[in-house]
């Protein structure tokens, strides 16, 4: 009974917040291709805030326990399918493929992941908030969205149909969705895929930082006990990829996964929606850099070499000689205003471990 609530609650969320009418769209236009699909596919964008004030128990059931919340939806759609005949050629429940989409998570940190405090207190299969810098994007790929199988014993009643149709769940990796070792619940005879309904999506690797690694390549010093940044993988699929860019920051809501290789367990998130972070630093530049910059706009590398001196000399590359060579070209341009008159030559002491790159400079 606690179920059917949850459903007729679904429902009327669905009808409530407009998206009814976009999974009726939706199906009309699955409908209107009168192709079979092995698996058809419905996002449904879910406000947790709103939901919650409808329901708290469904509300609580989207943001901690996602999968649940998906079979319960899922559910609620197969049903209205089959009720208002929205697609002819659905056959099964599990056919149908709900992703729910949420736009946010409540400001509370106990839904914020940081990887970089201990103990992170994380639970599995569970939305969290997490926020990074991307440090490396990969290209998209494809995954199998889902697959269809057969049993492989002709007798079976199972071996024509859709009851056995596998979709790819969070977390989940290529061989947890298509393999070779599936066996019918009815005859334990093996399941053979039906490649013909084999459907694929796109997928994209992203690395991602904490924000707060950024102090430490600026070369300011870690207060207190020594910190490791460690870069986490984000897997973004289906309507996700190239949505993020090299360098910038974002907020991903996903669900944090471990990825078994081997021996090694790596920690992974799957994301389920993204939004760029607004940062609270003043956007505006100010008038000292401006007037800097203006005063240095006859030369192409003046105003950078300056900012660099000023503001980063930690990350000036080691060997450079950038003083040394400054000192040699005043020496250079050292003018006299009679012929005659004796040059005061600037004297150089130049200590370093590398005398060949100072040889150089010297003899030039």
């Amino acid at each position: 009974m606690a179920g059917l609530a949850l459903r007729e609650v679904a429902l009327l969320y669905l009808d409530s917040s407009g998206s009814l009418h976009k999974f009726i769209a939706d199906c009309a236009l699955y409908n209107d291709s009168k192709q079979c699909h092995a698996v058809y596919h419905f996002y449904i964008c879910v406000n947790p805030s709103d939901l919650t004030e409808l329901d708290a128990k469904l509300g609580n059931c989207v943001i901690h326990d996602p999968v649940l919340a998906a079979k319960l939806f899922q559910s609620v759609c197969f049903i209205s399918i089959k009720t208002l005949s929205l697609i002819q050629q659905l056959e099964t429940e599990s056919q149908v493929n709900v992703v729910l989409k949420l736009t946010h998570l409540p400001p509370l940190p106990y839904y914020s992941l940081n990887l970089c405090r201990f103990p992170r207190g994380y639970q599995p299969l569970r939305y969290y908030l997490i926020e990074g810098l991307v440090t490396a994007i990969t290209t998209v790929t494809k995954y199998t969205q889902g697959a269809r199988f057969l049993c492989s014993e002709l007798c079976c009643p199972f071996s024509t149909g859709f009851k056995y149709i596998r979709v790819h769940t969070p977390g989940a990796t290529e061989s947890a969705t298509v393999r070779n070792d599936f066996t019918c619940a009815l005859c334990n005879s093996p399941l053979k895929e039906d490649l013909k309904y084999r459907v694929l999506g796109d997928k994209q690797l992203i690395e991602m930082i904490d924000p707060s690694a950024l102090g430490v390549l600026k070369g300011n010093a870690v207060s207190g006990s020594c910190s490791r940044y460690q870069s986490f993988t984000v897997f973004l699929r289906d309507e996700l990829p190239n949505r993020m860019k090299m360098g910038n920051r974002y907020c991903v809501i996903g669900i944090p996964v471990h990825i078994y290789n081997g021996s090694q367990v790596t920690l992974c998130v799957e994301a389920n929606s993204i939004q760029p972070c607004i940062l609270k630093d003043p956007t505006s530049i100010s008038d000292n850099l401006k007037c800097l910059l203006s005063a240095t706009a006859f030369s192409p590398w003046r105003f950078t070499a300056i900012l660099a001196d000023i503001f980063a000399p930690q990350i000036v590359p080691p060997g450079t000689y950038q003083t040394l060579k400054f000192s040699l070209l005043l020496s250079l341009v050292q003018t006299c205003e009679k012929e005659k008159q004796r040059v005061q030559y600037l004297d150089l002491l130049v200590v370093t471990g590398d005398t060949v790159v100072v040889d150089r400079l010297l003899l030039r």
